[in-house]
């Protein structure tokens, strides 16, 4: 098949313990026709330095002082020119085979505009903590809650030109915002089954430090903005929603299913399940761009 190419930004910042995991996970998927970015806002601690190896398999690596997330994942944006878009956080990693299912996933739906998956959580040391199993898609109440796993997105770029770039005045809801306008202009989304990315859970997270205070100020704020009401019983639909992903997460660990992208059951170091490749510095030979 002809690869589309996917473009990826990756926004930093101080998180030199973990982009190398991150990046690492998106080299590592040998995709023939990927436009890597990592736009790194001035990082104080060592993260240039662990970036080094990988510079020369990135599209653009940049390290200079910004006005934080939004803006890196905006510039980072205006970089691309891929026909398949996506933003990997600098904590966050893919999973095995990702880009590969979805430019085929594409190929086969040319009706589908966005395609994310169920939610795997791991610790900072890479162990798997839990799961979030989805429903299929519904915009009704993903245009209300706040519940797409966004390392888990991909979106084909004629929405992007659509829609417009990442509103850079937030600082939390990034993903929310974004994923609502495409929803609104008619954007087609799909669940799939499986798992693309991993999200990392850990103390330094921003979304850990912020989800009760800017966190559910900005998603109010997106929701005026679009003019998504919610009624008088949304915290009852709100606390299902998201409890009933958790609960089938936590039946899925116990009875020790399986689906691509993670292994049975949970506190397994997510690196078995890429074979030991995420901690290994060498990285194998660039995919060939057509089969």
């Amino acid at each position: 098949m002809q690869y589309p190419k996917i473009s990826i930004v990756t926004p930093s910042y101080n998180q030199a313990a973990y982009v190398p995991w991150t990046v690492r996970s998106v080299l590592l998927q040998r995709y023939p026709n990927l436009e890597y970015i990592v736009m790194d806002g001035g990082s104080k601690d060592n993260t240039v330095e662990v970036l080094k190896p990988y510079v020369d398999r990135l599209a653009h690596f940049q390290s200079e002082r910004d006005k934080g997330q939004s803006d890196a994942i905006k510039r980072g944006f205006d970089r691309c020119s891929g026909e398949i878009m996506a933003y990997l956080n600098s904590d966050d990693m893919l999973a095995p085979g990702a880009l590969h299912y979805v430019a085929d996933f594409f190929a086969r739906n040319p009706d589908v505009d966005a395609v994310y998956s169920h939610r795997l959580t791991v610790d900072g040391h890479n162990l798997a903590k839990w799961y979030w199993i989805l429903p299929e898609h519904s915009n009704w109440y993903q245009m209300r809650w706040d519940l797409i796993p966004q390392e888990s997105c991909f979106w084909r770029r004629r929405y992007f030109d659509k829609c417009g770039n990442v509103d850079d005045s937030l600082r939390f809801a990034i993903d929310y915002d974004l994923f609502t306008r495409y929803m609104q202009a008619g954007a087609k989304f799909v669940r799939v089954n499986r798992f693309l990315g991993v999200f990392r859970e850990h103390e330094e997270a921003k979304t850990s430090q912020l989800m009760n205070t800017v966190g559910a100020s900005e998603i109010n704020k997106v929701r005026e903005k679009y003019g998504i009401k919610l009624g008088r019983t949304a915290p009852f639909v709100s606390a299902r929603f998201y409890y009933a992903a958790l609960r089938n997460g936590e039946a899925f660990a116990y009875k020790r299913k399986q689906l691509p992208g993670c292994l049975p059951g949970i506190r397994y170091d997510y690196n078995e399940a890429w074979g030991g490749l995420l901690d290994d510095p060498r990285l194998p030979p660039i995919a060939p761009s057509s089969t």
